[in-house]
């Protein structure tokens, strides 16, 4: 009975470790916003993604600019060199961190994407930020000024409704519950069970299961992220390169649990022989 008991403790308590490690990754790098910055903020030094984005700033800009046919000849080629040199201007990263901030806004925090749209159901990037530095650098240039597309988000990719987005942030806010839920069971498998190292032993042997598991998933993230967004253009770059992100920091924040869990199997292994040769003795 207490070897049942054991076991029925040790498979909840490595079932809410997976739960907790994925709702802590969640929480810190995808619902925190500081998380999200610090991982997609990378992506405005690609120089592929930088040109994708300057040339969709320059049609965004060139189309909400209402240029009369006479002056457009002129007008059009200076907002377009606006646009590629965008992403040199001094004014650049403060304006692409500002851009990812309002797109985690709309995305995870509840901030709607139009009056009529209060919950959101996609990822959406916004440029705004970066469209009004092309159309400030533009403007200085012609001595006019040059007015910010009324829309400058981008759908990278759509859910199946915005209730997903808000269930996972708002179970990834309470990883800590699940983990303490986790510790309890794992304590409870190890205090119920008759030889404790090789409870422990096991326990460290499935905790490295769930890390090599993130490992794998990592592998997969990349080509699962694009099949998703089904687009092309910036949208489809932007998806590629932050799921390329992804892929690392989940593979690096896995492999810890690995190590912790090739730990808890050398402990239990110690411990197990010290216990044998006791009732030997």
């Amino acid at each position: 009975m207490r070897t049942l008991a054991s076991a029925v403790f040790a498979l909840l308590a490595l079932v809410l470790t997976a739960g907790a490690l994925s709702a802590v990754w969640v929480d810190r790098n995808l619902v925190q916003e500081q998380g999200f910055v610090a991982l997609a903020a990378p992506l405005g030094d690609d120089p592929r993604f930088q040109a994708a984005l300057s040339e969709s700033l320059a049609a965004e800009v060139v189309g909400s600019a209402g240029l009369p046919e006479q002056i457009a000849d002129v007008v059009e080629p200076i907002i377009t060199d606006a646009a590629s040199s965008v992403t040199r201007s001094p004014g650049y990263p403060m304006a692409w961190d500002e851009t990812l901030r309002l797109s985690h806004a709309i995305t995870f925090a509840g901030v709607p994407e139009s009056p009529g749209d209060p919950t959101p159901g996609a990822l959406s990037l916004d440029l705004g930020p970066v469209a009004r530095l092309v159309a400030d650098t533009a403007g200085s240039s012609l001595g006019i000024d040059v007015p910010v597309p009324p829309d400058t988000t981008v759908d990278i990719g759509s859910f199946e409704g915005g209730a997903l987005v808000r269930a996972v942030a708002e179970t990834a806010g309470n990883w800590q519950l699940i983990a303490l839920a986790a510790g309890i069971c794992a304590l409870l498998s190890l205090l119920t069970a008759r030889r404790r190292g090789t409870t422990l032993a096991l326990l460290g042997c499935g905790a490295m299961l769930i890390g090599l598991a993130g490992w794998v998933v990592a592998g997969f993230v990349p080509d699962a992220a694009v099949a998703a967004v089904g687009s092309s253009g910036l949208a489809q770059v932007f998806a590629e390169g932050l799921a390329g992100r992804i892929g690392l920091n989940l593979a690096a924040f896995s492999l810890p649990v690995i190590v912790a869990g090739g730990i808890a199997v050398g402990i239990g292994v110690v411990l197990r022989l010290t216990l044998d040769r006791r009732v030997r003795n």
